[in-house]
């Protein structure tokens, strides 16, 4: 959990700079104030990730599934084999549409997918409000409880003008009806 009047610590994997400021701009308007940390492609990102040390963790991690040198799955993979990363969520940010993306994410342990929405107010509330969420995970419990928590809903506007899929984050507020 990223603490109160602290930058939060953002550990992103992109090789698309648009990408990376949609990213920041989600932040701040969700009110996040975070330091961003970039790789531009999978063989630095894990190498970068093998070296991280307990006093420079990251407090999310983002990854991009459609990546040069080393895909994004396989990112992940390595991010949930590294003991010092256990229990720092991830979110896969990915153009992907792919239910065969989404399911091998989630099994490799994903705490989320989000399919990157078509338009920016869309983006920017979607993609804010699920780093926001997976940010105010309390790190303290078991990975395999967090992962067991209700999923996070997009609007109803949003569900029906694109394919946003956030999972296993905690529910912020009831769905509607």
């Amino acid at each position: 959990m990223a603490i109160p009047g602290k930058l939060a610590q953002v550990f992103i994997v992109e090789d698309n700079d648009p990408d990376v400021f949609l990213v920041e701009e989600a932040l701040r308007s969700q009110g996040v104030p975070a330091q961003i940390q970039r790789c531009q492609d999978g063989e630095e990102a894990i190498r970068v990730l093998s070296q991280i040390d307990q006093a420079n963790l990251p407090d999310i991690i983002i990854i991009d599934l459609n990546l040069p040198k080393v895909t994004g799955l396989d990112i992940l993979k390595h991010v949930r084999s590294l003991k010092q990363l256990d229990g720092i969520p991830v979110l896969i940010l990915t153009s992907s549409q792919s239910k065969t993306d989404r399911a091998q994410s989630m099994q490799l342990g994903a705490n989320a997918y989000i399919a990157k929405p078509p338009t920016l107010p869309e983006f920017l509330s979607s993609v804010g409000s699920g780093i926001r969420a997976l940010l105010e995970l309390d790190r303290s419990e078991p990975r395999s409880r967090c992962h067991r928590r209700a999923s996070l809903r997009p609007s109803r506007r949003i569900r029906a003008r694109s394919r946003i899929v956030t999972t296993r984050l905690p529910l912020l507020a009831e769905p509607r009806p």
